[in-house]
């Protein structure tokens, strides 16, 4: 848990957060009672949630390195939650020093968390914003100072736009309108192909917290990339997103995810 002077004084302890949730699936401390009692009840009914967070953080790795192999130093982690562990500038910076990534979230917590995690770290910073206000991210003093719009960035948007009911793709349109040709989406979301039934139980769960969730098919995220090019291997289970030695330990008998990376013409 974080020290008492590293919480925020208007941060909602009494509401369970998605941000908050999430972190404890991953193993993190940053998470308070009610944020448990929720995810205890998911689990109850999704015991495999656990192993899919952590498919998800294992994708967040091999998308960034991807991104790397195909020259992309900048990335815009949106929604990026609580920095728990093997976050998108560790992976990225550790590769290629010069790379620039610049966190956004609306968490509290998770800005403070960040901003102590990237405190001496002169290529990374985090900006609180919700992630539905593309102007207020996008003129942020430090995505100005850090991001080159003329140059190709990474858009990551891990594990966040299920949190979002509204169609999302124009959203996404303007963040991509913002940056270079070769820019890239990089998304995992929440799906009820695999498991109907216990995917309805956690949103009804999600429902009582500060980021109720919606589920969407294969189909539904397969038209939110239309009018990109869409990377190998597709839209695909999140564990199955170009997997590594080791990650078939994260694959589950019914997948409760997909991830899909897709490229600016």
């Amino acid at each position: 848990m974080p020290e008492r002077s590293q919480i925020p004084h208007d941060l909602d302890l009494d509401r369970p957060s998605g941000a908050r949730v999430h972190d404890y699936f991953l193993g993190g401390g940053s998470n308070f009672s009610s944020d448990r009692e929720l995810a205890r009840r998911v689990l109850a009914v999704a015991p495999d949630i656990r192993l899919d967070a952590l498919a998800n953080r294992a994708c967040l790795h091999r998308v960034v390195r991807a991104c790397l192999e195909l020259g992309v130093r900048q990335f815009l982690d949106v929604g990026c939650g609580i920095p728990t562990f093997g976050t998108t500038h560790q992976t990225a910076q550790q590769l290629a020093p010069d790379a620039r990534v610049v966190y956004v979230d609306s968490e509290p917590l998770a800005v403070t968390q960040g901003e102590l995690l990237l405190e001496g770290n002169p290529g990374a910073a985090i900006v609180q914003a919700d992630l539905r206000d593309v102007d207020a991210v996008l003129t942020a003093d430090r995505t100005r100072q850090l991001l080159d719009p003329a140059e190709p960035v990474a858009v990551l948007m891990f594990s966040v736009l299920h949190f979002i009911p509204e169609p999302p793709a124009a959203m996404i349109g303007r963040y991509l309108d913002a940056f270079a040709p070769g820019s890239l989406l990089g998304l995992t979301h929440l799906t009820a192909d695999h498991a109907p039934q216990t995917v309805r139980a956690v949103c009804a769960l999600l429902d009582d917290s500060q980021h109720p969730g919606i589920a969407r098919s294969r189909a539904e995220l397969t038209d939110l990339l239309a009018g990109l090019d869409l990377l190998d291997p597709g839209v695909v289970p999140t564990a199955d997103w170009r997997p590594e030695p080791g990650d078939s330990d994260l694959r589950t008998e019914a997948p409760l995810s997909y991830a899909a990376v897709a490229r600016k013409p």
